[in-house]
């Protein structure tokens, strides 16, 4: 009897031990790349100012598209990469048809009710275009991705995993900064249906150490 309890503690200890490695792993690689060098233009207080109406204050200057100016960026989704819950999906920010820099911005998923849903995993390789933040008017953490230094850029792109729980449709939200006087708020891509998840897949992903899975995606993405 003492043998028995002695093996199902050291299982108990094992799985708890795994779980607290997999935080470890992922708390050690969220500090290391959220907090990577660079010459931020702005800081992470600032931008979340903008995290419910993702306009940047700007004394002033009104956004370009409330004055009828056509949004010159694109934000897309790979199609190699739908949405499914627990599953992660590529974006990349671009120009539309000729080359247009920007210096800012910042992106969203939004759900049927309006709340920002998801998490957006670090760059790979500790490149330092963007970085994520948590912004309040969502539940995960790194809900949102911005900036991270005040360079021109002519491309940027992202990878967000869809919540296990997420069902109807989403659709990202985008705001791009051209310079202080020339910014585009609140684009959005057309509404994007997330697949069902079988109570199997549900199950299978759910039973799964959560910071473990987001650590795996994230090596998956960048070095396989």
């Amino acid at each position: 009897m003492a043998v028995k309890t002695l093996r199902a503690g050291a299982k108990t200890t094992s799985g708890a031990i795994v779980a607290a490695i997999a935080r470890a792993m992922m708390t050690m690689l969220l500090l290391l790349l959220v907090q990577a060098p660079g010459s931020r233009a702005v800081t992470d207080a600032m931008l979340k100012i903008a995290c419910s109406d993702m306009t940047p204050r700007h004394p002033g200057y009104r956004p370009e598209n409330t004055q009828g100016a056509p949004c010159p960026y694109r934000l897309t989704v790979d199609p190699s990469t739908p949405v499914v819950p627990g599953n992660l999906v590529n974006l990349t920010l671009t120009s539309v048809g000729v080359t247009t820099p920007f210096k800012g911005f910042m992106v969203q998923a939004r759900d049927d009710d309006g709340r920002v849903v998801g998490t957006f995993l670090p760059e790979c390789r500790n490149v330092t275009q963007h970085h994520m933040i948590s912004c309040s008017n969502g539940d995960e953490p790194y809900n949102s991705v911005v900036q991270s230094n005040n360079k021109y850029k002519i491309k940027d792109t992202f990878t967000w995993i869809a919540p296990l729980s997420l069902k109807g449709s989403i659709r990202f939200k985008f705001t791009v900064v051209l310079n202080f006087q020339h910014f585009w708020t609140n684009e959005e891509t057309d509404d994007i249906p997330v697949a069902k998840l079988s109570p199997e897949e549900f199950n299978i992903k759910n039973s799964i150490n959560h910071e473990y899975y987001i650590y795996k995606l994230y090596t998956k993405n960048c070095f396989s």
